[in-house]
């Protein structure tokens, strides 16, 4: 067995290169991960299923010039199929759905060498910001298990920030994979639309959806990229990667960049003073490494696009509460699902194709404004959320709000409830904790989420960074800076929990 110092030196690339090598075997990491798994899940709820012959089965036949060679991995359980592996979307109504096929990104995933081999929370259907479902319970900060871990990718950031593995899968469309990194202290990457090779949503909440990873470090975040790009196959050499790869872009590019700083919301909501102060460190942190960071604007009006944005969720989740209900074969309004998640569907269920159509240019729209942003800054940095980790029940509604939609669910009314002042109200009372994130989801822009200041309750926050659309590499390339003047590998929330 490894000891736990020696486990926490290495990120992904690092213990993948001690299977190559023979310092280690397969078996062991795993064996590790999974005592490390066993003394958090009691107290966290990080990981609903364990699998056995999955990885025995990989570990046996691991190609050892694989890029992740041997290197324990665990999956958020929301929309990627592994066969023989329970998926579950968060739901009750999904608790027994076992896939019978793999898709292409758990394929590309298990071909890289990595060894999944179990499943991490989320909210149901990823649609909470929050880590929490009525079907597993709720998923609770490493940092302080008063709280939550965020959402919706939850499980997967507790998983990595605890250093039960390095990495982790996990998915992003509206800050999924930003919001909990915040949360948890660990680095959160969401790539530009499009970069993923193998991602198949199905037009997930009208493409805002990318899967990605949840790391501790920067080069196994740019390395995956490199993966699910198509870029290589290979781990040829770490230390001088292939011109034009992102984990060259990481480790070996160095230009100089003007970034713009902006902490007010775009919706007008409040922002806590200790989610701002990160952002002003990071950007202070940015000026000791030479770029110009200078004050700026957002240049459209940020409520109408999270209108559009809420509006664009409540359409595609109606039209994937259909679709499981008929591939589990019950109808759709005797499906055992959440309230909330009943209510977005209703709503969404009347929405019109035009509703839609305006909704999806208001965000074409966001994104031709903040393309004259770009003409200025390389980059646009804010905080990435605008709380601290918040309770599990910090955005439930209350009993008048669950009475309301209740009979909005029961008459049919909430498919006529989607209008200004609804989704204004749904903006003070949940988007509120988000408001910064979902903009690089409607525009397809990359971002990421570094964890570079934690307060004086010991809770981390991060600092938030755009960049336009194609952008990845230099997020990238400033990351791995940021990581080595203020690195955050020894940040571990072993005594809090």
């Amino acid at each position: 067995m490894l000891k736990i110092t020696e486990y926490d030196n290495y990120d992904a690339l690092g213990l993948a290169e001690l299977v190559r090598n023979g310092d280690l075997s397969a078996n062991e990491l795993l064996s590790e991960a999974k005592s490390r798994l066993a003394k958090v899940n009691p107290k966290l709820n990080a990981v609903i299923y364990q699998a056995d012959d999955l990885p025995d089965r990989l570990i046996k036949n691991l190609n050892k010039e694989s890029l992740f060679c041997g290197v324990p991995f665990l999956v958020k359980d929301l929309m990627l199929p592994f066969k023989g592996m329970p998926l579950s979307n968060g739901m009750k109504a999904m608790r027994s759905f076992v896939p019978d096929k793999n898709s292409p990104m758990a394929n590309r995933i298990m071909d890289s060498g990595l060894i999944p081999f179990g499943k991490t929370t989320t909210s149901e259907l990823g649609a909470l910001q929050l880590a929490k479902t009525e079907a597993f319970g709720e998923t609770l900060n490493p940092w302080d298990s008063s709280k939550n871990s965020g959402g919706s990718s939850g499980g997967s950031s507790v998983v990595v920030a605890t250093r039960v593995v390095p990495m982790a899968y996990a998915s992003d469309g509206g800050g999924s994979i930003r919001l909990p990194a915040s949360y948890c202290g660990i680095f959160g990457f969401k790539p530009s639309r499009g970069i993923n090779r193998y991602d198949d949503f199905s037009n997930a909440w009208g493409d805002f959806v990318v899967s990605h990873v949840s790391t501790i470090s920067v080069r196994d975040s740019a390395a995956y990229l490199d993966l699910i790009a198509g870029n290589s196959n290979r781990n040829d050499s770490l230390s001088n990667p292939v011109a034009g790869s992102y984990l060259r872009a990481a480790i070996c590019e160095e230009s100089k960049l003007n970034i713009g700083l902006i902490t007010e919301s775009p919706t007008a909501t409040p922002v806590h003073p200790d989610c701002i102060t990160a952002a002003e460190q990071a950007a202070k942190l940015c000026e000791d490494l030479g770029h110009g960071v200078f004050p700026a604007k957002w240049n459209f009006d940020g409520r109408d696009l999270m209108r559009a944005f809420i509006t664009i969720v409540m359409y595609f989740t109606h039209r994937d509460v259909v679709e499981i209900s008929a591939r589990l074969g019950i109808d759709p309004n005797r499906l055992d699902i959440e309230l909330y998640t009943k209510f977005l569907s209703v709503a969404g269920s009347g929405i019109s194709q035009d509703k839609l159509e305006h909704s999806m240019n208001i965000c074409k729209s966001a994104y031709q404004s903040i393309s004259v942003l770009h003409q200025q800054f390389d980059l646009i940095l804010t905080p990435t959320v605008a709380t601290p980790p918040l309770e599990s029940d910090a955005v439930d509604p209350n009993y008048f709000e669950k009475i309301f939609m209740r009979m909005m669910v029961a008459t049919g009314l909430g498919k006529k409830i989607v209008n200004r002042r609804s989704l204004d109200l749904a903006i003070d009372k949940s988007l509120y904790v988000t408001p910064f994130t979902p903009i690089a989801n409607v525009t397809g822009q990359p971002a990421m989420s570094v964890p570079l200041y934690w307060d004086d309750d010991g809770l981390p926050h991060g600092a938030h960074f755009m960049a336009d659309v194609g952008g990845d590499g230099t997020l990238l390339m400033l990351a791995r800076q940021l990581e080595c003047v203020c690195p955050w590998v020894n940040k571990v929330p072993h005594p809090r929990y």
